[in-house]
């Protein structure tokens, strides 16, 4: 059994859920500490005719202190933006009738950041036929005082996991031995960005999930991201 995590971003992008793809159980660090700075957790980004653009969920930081991610609330009145930036820039993509009425449906303005991002996480999930298990942490309270290595190998032990799947970038920080210790096989995503029909000119990668939606559609971005499952 595999397992691998993330937190709950923003609209994603693509490899966020050709990681999920790739694992039998995926679980989501839905009260792991909400970041600060230049993390995705709370925007991402499109393609426009001017290039890419930043869309951003405001948040409530003034006087809140470190939040985790459950606990972070959400400023109204962002989600008209975010719609009328779809239908700007993907009115004439091919696939933007089938796509927009989900977004329009599934975006929320009000409540906590997870209250948007889960139910989207859940329904990209859903159209791409994963048989992956989601698996919130907000579930298993037991591991609560654990952090980063420590938490992911007693999550992987837990569910008797023998691999966990990591970002790439996770070779920055990972302890191996940690994984070792227990036994767990510490595996890297070998996710290269997929080339596909975009909009405006030249490809740009790793760009939010929805801009592979509106360009190649709901079966196209399922055979370009779970193809090798």
């Amino acid at each position: 059994m595999k397992l691998a995590g993330h937190q709950p971003n923003y609209i994603p992008w693509p490899g966020y859920f050709a990681k999920m793809a790739q694992c039998d159980i995926f679980f989501i660090l839905d009260t792991a500490q909400f970041q600060t700075g230049s993390s995705l957790d709370n925007r991402n980004y499109i393609k426009t005719s001017q290039g890419t653009q930043m869309l951003t969920v405001p948040v409530k930081r003034k006087g809140m202190g470190l939040q985790r991610f459950n606990e972070v609330v959400v400023i109204p009145g962002w989600k008209r933006n975010h719609l009328m930036a779809f239908q700007v820039n993907y009115a004439k993509a091919p696939y933007f009738e089938e796509v927009f009425p989900m977004l329009e449906q599934i975006l929320q303005d009000t409540g906590y950041l997870i209250d948007t991002n889960i139910p989207f996480i859940r329904l990209v999930h859903d159209l791409l036929g994963l048989k992956t298990k989601l698996v919130f942490l907000s579930d298993l309270p037991q591991f609560a005082d654990l952090r980063k290595n420590d938490l992911i190998a007693a999550i992987c032990c837990h569910f008797s996991a023998e691999s966990y799947l990591s970002g790439i970038g996770g070779r920055a920080y990972n302890q191996p031995e940690i994984f070792e210790k227990q036994g767990i096989k510490l595996e890297y995503l070998n996710y290269q960005p997929i080339t596909y029909p975009q909009l405006w000119g030249s490809f740009i990668p790793n760009l939010s999930i929805v801009d592979m939606l509106f360009n190649c559609g709901v079966e196209g971005t399922r055979k370009l991201l779970v193809r090798e499952v």
